[in-house]
């Protein structure tokens, strides 16, 4: 890999928005975001390929086809000049790298685009975050379980936060971003009754639900491997998963 191929990797949203969006040329649309004033020039092609709501916007009858240009509101945990400026990145670039140290705040971001995207129904980019977080959640694990022998129950989802489950469950059932934060919580809520998402299973029953299948998943793996012996909750009596139990 060259230098300017890792410069353009390590590149932040915000950096690439400021100085690099501004030399591409062609067709273009502004995006305006208020109350920030911030405007944002970018290619009308680009954008509407990978977004039908935009497409109908400038390519049908609104005003924003008239005028070549849209103002799109900030709103909470959506729309935000840094979800805006890493679509942009990921547009041209199709990676996201976002400026920010602190890990729950880079998760925050990260839920923030997928909302977004989801809004404005981009599809490969909610795909692509699903992956950008599970690795990211992979890279950052609890901090207090280096040269532990045995991990603690909430290694997966250490940086996680409710404010995070919260947004998920405004996505689409079967989002693959849900099913992401689904699974980080699988081995926690298995080893503990007391894992650090219990009470979210019960405050949104859709993460509950997207919890549970990911459990379900989990045992249908595990049990092509080994075994797999349970009480019967309502007989108390052993019982073996078999290969048609799933």
């Amino acid at each position: 890999m060259t230098n300017a191929e890792e410069s353009a990797q390590e590149e932040s949203a915000e950096h690439f928005a400021a100085n690099t969006l501004p030399l591409y040329q062609g067709p273009t649309v502004k995006l305006r975001i208020q109350p920030s004033n911030k405007e944002y020039i970018i290619s009308k092609d680009l954008l509407c390929a990978e977004s039908p709501v935009f497409s109908a916007m400038f390519n049908g009858e609104f005003r924003e086809s008239q005028e070549q240009a849209v103002t799109l509101e900030e709103t909470e945990d959506v729309v935000a000049v840094r979800s805006v400026e890493a679509l942009c990145q990921w547009l041209y670039r199709r990676v996201v790298r976002f400026g920010i140290e602190d890990p729950t705040e880079h998760i925050t971001a990260a839920m923030e685009l997928v909302r977004l995207a989801d809004m404005y129904d981009v599809t490969e980019l909610g795909t692509t975050m699903a992956q950008y977080i599970k690795n990211f959640l992979i890279s950052n694990p609890d901090p207090g379980i280096r040269g532990l022998l045995v991990p603690r129950h909430d290694s997966n989802t250490y940086f996680l936060r409710r404010e995070h489950i919260a947004s998920a469950i405004l996505l689409p059932q079967y989002h693959p971003v849900r099913k992401v934060l689904a699974a980080a919580s699988v081995e926690g809520f298995l080893r503990t009754p007391h894992h650090k998402f219990s009470e979210e299973t019960q405050a949104y029953p859709s993460f509950g639900a997207d919890l549970l299948r990911e459990i379900r998943i989990t045992l249908h793996e595990t049990n092509r491997r080994t075994s797999v012996i349970f009480k019967d909750p309502i007989s108390g009596s052993s019982v073996e998963l078999g290969d048609d139990s799933f």
